[in-house]
């Protein structure tokens, strides 16, 4: 009588596969997770950019109030710079596309269309 000791060559190539199959799905899974973080990361940074603004152009301070009714009227920018100084944003934040910490000069438009203000960071 024949006396069996392992695998057939079938049962191990449909093994191989099985586990080809799954380590792709694991790996596409990971790489879209990974992706959507990224994604997240890039809009909570424009995010804190616009409400910085937002802050900046509510202060107290009267030479931003003479602002604040330019913007009203004709709309007005300001720099990342002017957050930084005014202690909005910290000087050490990274653009989460580049890695590299905020130069100053970026723009945040501030308009008030239909007198809501809106705040707009427009990534390059």
């Amino acid at each position: 009588m024949y006396k069996r000791n392992g695998f057939t060559l079938i049962e191990l190539i449909a093994t191989v596969a099985l586990m080809v199959l799954m380590g792709l799905i694991i790996a596409n899974n990971l790489n879209s997770l990974f992706s959507n973080r990224e994604d997240e990361d890039v809009n909570d940074f424009k995010e804190l950019l616009e409400n910085a603004a937002c802050t900046y152009i509510d202060l107290s301070d009267p030479q931003i109030k003479q602002k604040k009714e330019v913007c009203k009227a004709s709309g007005c920018t300001v720099t990342t710079s002017v957050l930084i100084t005014n202690s909005l944003l910290d000087e050490e934040l990274k653009n989460p596309l580049t890695g590299e910490a905020i130069t100053g000069s970026e723009i945040i438009k501030i308009s008030y269309p239909n007198h809501e203000k809106t705040c707009v960071y427009e990534m390059e």
